[in-house]
């Protein structure tokens, strides 16, 4: 299922607040939402005309709760991806857009899950081959995404140890993925 939520700027029109993939049943991410109306909808048919959603609206808060502090920060900046190589099952990960452009953060797996066919299929995908990403790729999905400058969401990730290469797939004004401009990454889950 993804699901998104949007705030109304009366200056600027919409903006992306969070957007998450998740599993059929329950699931929760954390976002930090700024005090004003907003429209959360699930996008996951093609057909906008058929997106259930709702309205809410969040007030300012005399004293804001604070997040729970993150094990670890990944963060997307123009063009690469910040933070540490390792990341544990079941641990409390921030994902971060710190660039200037809107970036997402989603994942590939590799065939037979190991550092050599990963760091191959980081390599395919800088390099626009497909045809070898499709081989090579067993598996898909997102941590984050679209965040637009300075946002950020925090999930408890469920994922099986192993390599996961991480990628952005917005566009540049040119139409060039940003994956091709080096915006992947290899990173390892574990216990």
């Amino acid at each position: 299922m993804r699901s998104g939520c949007v705030q109304r700027d009366p200056w600027r029109g919409p903006i992306i607040v969070t957007d998450a993939a998740a599993p059929k049943g329950t699931s929760t991410i954390q976002a930090r939402l700024q005090s004003g109306q907003y429209v959360a909808f699930d996008a996951a048919r093609n057909n906008p005309a058929k997106w259930p959603f709702t309205t809410f609206t969040i007030a300012a808060a005399a004293r804001p709760a604070h997040l729970p502090a993150p094990a670890a920060t990944i963060a997307a900046i123009e063009f690469g991806f910040r933070g540490p190589g390792t990341l544990h099952d079941g641990a409390l990960v921030r994902f971060a857009n710190r660039g200037f452009l809107v970036h997402m953060i989603v994942f590939a797996t590799a065939t037979a899950s190991n550092a050599a066919n990963a760091r191959r299929l980081a390599r395919a995908l800088k390099a626009g081959r497909n045809g070898l990403v499709n081989r090579l790729a067993t598996g898909e999905g997102t941590f984050a995404g679209p965040l637009s400058h300075g946002s950020f969401q925090q999930l408890v990730i469920r994922n099986h140890p192993g390599y996961y290469v991480l990628a952005c797939f917005m566009e540049t004004q040119d139409g060039r993925d940003h994956v091709l401009l080096g915006m992947e990454r290899v990173i390892h889950i574990v216990k």
